[in-house]
């Protein structure tokens, strides 16, 4: 049975909007009701159509009027606040703000329907970090009320059991393993247990059973293998790299042969 939400995240370049489209797809192939989300990032929704992906796309200043109008029972209010230089300035200032009033709008959609499952494509991994320590801040700083209420229902959710599953998504470099491992350290710091970094684009799968590779083939296969066999305790999963000849094709070999693991 999947998670309820898969937040996947990594530093720039990981493949990260693939992977996350990739196991979209594959959980809808496997007969489960689930939404690709962008996060606030570029419009996915074409692409999502070609490759026959639900996909969600929200704003984060959409997401803040949606929230502020729940609480203030008028949409029209919360729209007039929420064009105000005040508020522009706020969101500016304080970025996890309203990347914790998206992750809390997802969590709305969730709480709604029971039988959905959201995969979230993080923009990277230090936006992750900081949306999830925001939340642990912001209700330090007020102690109760509205805001600390729903950050509590927001906290019962991703804590809960089956709900969360983050993906760190790294290269087989010594340097982007490295990085990860540090990542996951700190969210498991804030009891994101269940967190784990997966190996994208790996090579060895693929020349494992070959032995004609030219020099430089060889060479770049045996320092990958070091260095996954290095991290072994960090990262376990690993993606093979995709012969796919464009986008498309990469997500639809992924999501068949690879994506499995994540599920």
């Amino acid at each position: 049975m999947p998670h309820r939400l898969y937040i996947i995240t990594g530093k720039g370049g990981v493949g990260k909007t693939s992977l996350s489209l990739a196991l979209a797809k594959k959980l809808k192939e496997d007969g489960n009701k689930v939404l690709y989300n962008s996060f606030d990032q570029e419009d996915q929704s074409d692409l999502c159509k070609e490759l026959d992906v639900p996909s969600l796309h929200l704003e984060l200043e959409k997401s803040a009027e949606i929230y502020m109008g729940k609480k203030l029972g008028s949409e029209m209010v919360a729209s007039w606040i929420m064009k105000t230089p005040f508020f522009k300035s706020l969101f500016n200032m304080i970025p996890g703000l309203g990347h914790m009033i998206l992750l809390g709008h997802v969590i709305d959609l969730l709480e709604e329907d029971p039988t959905l499952t959201i995969v979230l494509d993080s923009p990277s991994s230090g936006h992750a970090m900081t949306m999830f320590e925001s939340s642990h801040n912001f209700k330090e700083i007020f102690g109760s009320g509205l805001l600390v209420e729903d950050i509590n229902r927001m906290h019962r959710f991703i804590y809960g059991e089956k709900s969360l599953k983050n993906y760190i998504i790294s290269l087989p470099t010594k340097m982007a393993l490295n990085e990860s491992k540090e990542v996951k350290d700190h969210l498991q710091e804030l009891n994101f247990k269940n967190t784990e970094v997966l190996i994208n684009d790996c090579l060895s799968p693929l020349l494992s059973s070959k032995n004609d590779l030219p020099d430089f083939l060889q060479i770049k296969n045996q320092l990958e293998k070091e260095v996954i066999e290095e991290y072994k305790d960090v990262a376990e999963k690993k993606i093979p790299h995709s012969l796919g000849d464009n986008f498309q094709s990469v997500i639809a070999d992924t999501s068949s042969t690879s994506i499995g693991v994540l599920i």
